[in-house]
């Protein structure tokens, strides 16, 4: 299977969300992961970027990234584009519904 970019995935069917929405998303439900690394400068500053965890590698993989070699960058299927969208949308879904249940029990005070 050929991976591709989010944004390109995003283009190519025409979907609302964006990468960030997404990532974030994949993030919360444990098929993406924030790894931090200290920067290349000898700064002492801490960077990140996300990647796949093992959870996700139906729905992609971690590319290398030029210029540094533990760095990667998340590629997806568009084969499978489809299930890593149902992951976001439940993702969202129970947000909406724990927002809706704690309005409620303000609402009940």
């Amino acid at each position: 299977m050929q991976a591709k970019t989010l944004k390109s995935l995003i283009a190519d069917h025409g979907v609302s969300f964006d990468a960030a929405t997404i990532m974030n998303a994949l993030v919360k439900t444990g098929h993406a992961e924030v790894f931090q690394y200290p920067s290349t400068t000898g700064s002492g500053v801490m960077k990140s970027f996300k990647r796949l965890t093992d959870q996700a590698e139906h729905l992609g993989v971690n590319k290398a990234s030029m210029g540094h070699p533990f760095k990667t960058e998340p590629k997806f299927y568009a084969e499978t584009f489809a299930d890593l969208l149902n992951v976001v949308v439940c993702q969202l879904h129970e947000e909406t519904a724990a927002l809706a249940a704690a309005r409620e029990g303000l609402e009940a005070v």
